[in-house]
């Protein structure tokens, strides 16, 4: 048995499964399956940084193209919190809440 990230449509995040095998790990998950996932996008099976990071119980943040915010250097990390902060005015802060 091996780790599988499951992608969804309308979700950023995966879902993780144990499986031994790609069409095994999407059954799993789609028991999992709440109503606005979307449907299933990929499984693929999770590399060795993500299976340490899964059996140390922490959760796994894993991008769509195969990259991970996890892992990289200070200065890669530090690169997307100021693009993340510089964006944050379009995300809702900006707006006030109607009385």
């Amino acid at each position: 048995m091996a780790w599988y990230l499951v992608f969804w449509r309308n979700r950023s995040t995966a879902t993780v499964v144990s499986a031994a095998s790609a069409s095994q790990a999407r059954c799993r998950a789609q028991r999992k399956q709440k109503r606005r996932y979307g449907a299933i996008v990929a499984a693929r099976r999770a590399n060795p940084q993500d299976s340490q990071l899964i059996r140390r119980g922490v959760w796994v943040r894993r991008r769509r193209d195969g990259s991970s915010p996890q892992f990289g250097s200070a200065r890669s990390k530090a690169r997307a919190r100021r693009y993340r902060s510089r964006y944050r005015y379009w995300l809702g802060a900006h707006r006030q809440p109607i009385p």
